[in-house]
């Protein structure tokens, strides 16, 4: 099974974005607040003139922020995905986290929604973070807990550690940032919710694991399911 940190899985899964699609169509029975609405709402309280958006994937939440009268700068590792964030009108362009092509203290913000688990080299991507901030500057970023559909996992008989985003997620996030700023700030959003056994094999084709999909058994009432993710704001970068 390969990690969500191997660069070849990743430039593979982000070459379209179909496996996007399926994964987010299982959300939609998910009714609470979402973290990159929670994510979104603080940027707004922020008020950053400059933002960097990493892995903008297809552009919603670049277009958002501009929305909001923020001046965005989105990459993305993916052609495909700066294809689209670009066709919605937003300045997009391919990089790579780990070898950032911007000057030091070019940005007030920088934003980072599910991806950090991507990064084969974390610690030299938080750097790269930290010199493109400018003094005082801010992370948010957006990630998964381990306890992310943990119910659907446990139906199928994967075990946590094959299906935890191991290199960044809520339960490490404060520890991995500590680092790097002099204030991590960790909002947990979550709630549970209930979807059918339809979009569960949808969801399964869309991910690695998706070999597993014929393996979930029928549910004439669905499964209760648990969203579970967290943001994170780091603030003062340090240099």
């Amino acid at each position: 099974m390969p990690r969500l940190d191997d660069p070849d899985y990743v430039a593979a899964e982000y070459a379209d974005e179909g496996g996007l699609l399926g994964r987010a169509a299982l959300w939609r029975a998910c009714t609470g607040p979402q973290p990159l609405d929670v994510a979104l709402d603080r940027i707004r309280g922020l008020a950053p003139a400059s933002v960097l958006e990493l892995g903008c994937g297809p552009g919603a939440f670049a277009a958002a922020l501009a929305d909001a009268g923020v001046s965005v700068t989105a990459i993305d590792q993916s052609e495909r995905m700066v294809a689209l964030t670009a066709a919605r009108g937003e300045q997009a362009r391919r990089a790579d986290v780990q070898d950032l092509p911007f000057d030091d203290g070019a940005f007030d913000l920088v934003v980072a929604n599910y991806m950090l688990y991507h990064v084969p080299d974390l610690p030299r991507a938080l750097g790269q973070i930290v010199r493109v901030l400018r003094p005082g500057g801010a992370l948010v970023a957006v990630t998964n807990s381990t306890r992310k559909l943990r119910e659907l996992w446990d139906l199928i008989g994967v075990d946590g550690r094959d299906r935890a985003e191991v290199s960044f997620n809520s339960e490490n996030g404060t520890e991995l940032l500590a680092p790097y700023f002099d204030a991590v700030e960790r909002l947990d959003v979550g709630e549970r919710f209930r979807v059918t056994e339809t979009a569960i094999r949808d969801y399964l084709r869309s991910t690695r694991f998706a070999s597993l999909a014929g393996s979930v058994p029928d549910l004439p009432d669905g499964l209760t399911v648990t969203a579970a993710g967290s943001v994170f704001i780091a603030t003062q970068a340090r240099r």
